[in-house]
């Protein structure tokens, strides 16, 4: 009687596959409560979402979707092996401006979405902290350029406490 088993590279697939379909589930829990994070602002900018879709673009790309506001950007790409990762930025300007306080609940919103949980898929290697740099101009400029079919761009009511 012959017995088959699954070969090491169909293992490996149907891995990655779930592990990247944790990943994904993660960001869009991270966008979802990061759109929280921004209500309280009073200015519109600083409420300001826009989402890009790069896998509607219709050009060949690593890069698969993008939260911009102008505290942070969230990027969910796929590294070379195909692995799906988030990369999170800050603005350092807003830390300057608003002090650290946004930057570690927004830190704390991550790592609640992306850390190991027994039972589950370990996804905590797919997270990147990028140092703080210069996120605002990417976000005005993408701003400025306005929505179309893969780039929408709304912003979060707000809210006083």
């Amino acid at each position: 009687m012959t017995v088959k088993t699954e070969d090491d590279a169909t293992i490996l697939a149907q891995n990655l596959e779930l592990r990247n379909k944790e990943v994904e589930k993660a960001y869009n829990l991270l966008t979802q409560a990061s759109r929280e994070l921004l209500k309280s602002f009073e200015h519109q900018k600083y409420r300001t979402i826009i989402e890009v879709n790069h896998m509607q673009s219709g050009k060949e790309s690593n890069l698969q979707k993008e939260f911009m506001t102008f505290f942070f950007n969230i990027t969910l790409t796929r590294n070379r092996a195909n692995y799906s990762m988030v990369y999170f930025t800050f603005s350092e300007d807003a830390i300057a401006k608003f002090g650290a306080r946004l930057y570690t609940r927004a830190l704390r919103v991550l790592f609640k979405y992306t850390m190991f949980d027994k039972g589950k898929i370990s996804i905590e290697d797919s997270v990147r902290v990028n140092n703080p740099a210069q996120v605002e101009n990417y976000f005005v400029n993408r701003l400025a350029n306005g929505e179309n079919n893969f780039i929408s761009i709304e912003v979060e009511p707000h809210q006083t406490n």
